[in-house]
């Protein structure tokens, strides 16, 4: 377990779909990535509802960054120089309600190049209901701000949401609503089909369950919606592994590489600061702040704290 002297977390304030809020860690704090909040995503405009954290540990040689939102939130990371690949694991959420699907899960290695940027996507295409759909977790190459399909396109992993389930039963992910009415899964080609008073799964995003129906799970490709929602569908690279993630999951990404660099050991500690606040990152031996957007701050040193 690391520990709180070796963690940096912040915080990223509620906000507008496609709103701005970004938190930078300075470089001068002894990580050359930057592990950030760029902004809330939606499919076909829905609102997001955000509940987000994020952050990056670091001991000796071994970096790890995890994110995750309750709303639709999208992230990056900034790979570090001599990085040339990353041990992904996904994990989507469970749709709503008390029949709602369970998510999955993928876990994969990626290869990547130092200095590309890595877009993490986390609780994105839910489809609305009585009882919404869970979000997809993914890594990306390309932003889903300002357009959603490019983003989708984009995507080198994804682990799915589970329908929403009411009246019926949701979907697992990658599998269909079981009951009669049931939206059917999202499929490596097309979102899923939709069941009784519901909608079809798009690209990304599930299906609406209506005003009284579930929808269906994020994806891939969304499954549909209906009296229960269909689960979304895996996109799994070479090699990579799924499974069903426990009920009531909330869609998650934890990124692991080896790094030279060390941030935040010795008995420095601190935070990254979120936007509109700020927040302190520590130092070996020492502590110091990293301002964030609308804040201020300045890089703790080896020596005494600034």
């Amino acid at each position: 377990m690391i520990s709180e002297e070796q963690s940096m977390m912040g915080r990223v304030r509620q906000g507008s779909v496609w709103g701005h809020r970004v938190a930078k860690v300075a470089a001068a704090v002894g990580l050359s990535a930057a592990c950030a909040s760029t902004g809330l995503i939606g499919a076909g405009g829905a609102s997001a509802q955000p509940g987000l954290t994020l952050g990056c540990s670091t001991e000796p040689g071994h970096t790890t960054c995890s994110y995750y939102s309750f709303g639709s939130a999208e992230y990056y990371l900034d790979v570090p120089a001599g990085i040339t690949s990353v041990s992904v694991t996904a994990t989507g959420g469970s749709g709503r309600g008390v029949q709602g699907g369970r998510g999955g899960t993928v876990t994969s290695d990626l290869p990547v190049t130092p200095g590309q940027r890595l877009i993490i996507m986390v609780g994105a295409g839910g489809g609305s209901g009585l009882n919404s759909g869970g979000g997809f977790a993914a890594v990306a190459t390309q932003s889903a701000e300002g357009n959603w399909n490019a983003g989708m396109n984009s995507r080198l992993l994804v682990a799915p949401g589970g329908g929403g389930g009411g009246a019926g039963a949701g979907g697992n992910a990658g599998a269909s609503a079981p009951g009669a009415g049931g939206g059917q899964a999202g499929s490596d080609t097309a979102g899923g089909a939709a069941g009784l008073g519901g909608a079809a799964g798009t690209l990304g995003a599930g299906g609406s369950g209506g005003l009284l129906g579930s929808g269906g799970g994020g994806g891939y490709f969304g499954g549909g919606g209906g009296v229960g929602g269909g689960g979304g569908s895996f996109l799994v690279p070479a090699g990579g592994s799924t499974g069903l993630a426990p009920a009531g999951s909330v869609p998650t990404v934890v990124i692991d590489f080896d790094s030279s660099y060390v941030l935040g050991t010795g008995s420095g500690s601190g935070s990254a600061g979120s936007s509109e606040g700020s927040g302190s990152a520590g130092s070996s031996g020492g502590s110091g702040s990293a301002g964030s957007s609308d804040g201020s701050g300045s890089a703790g040193s080896s020596g005494p704290a600034s």
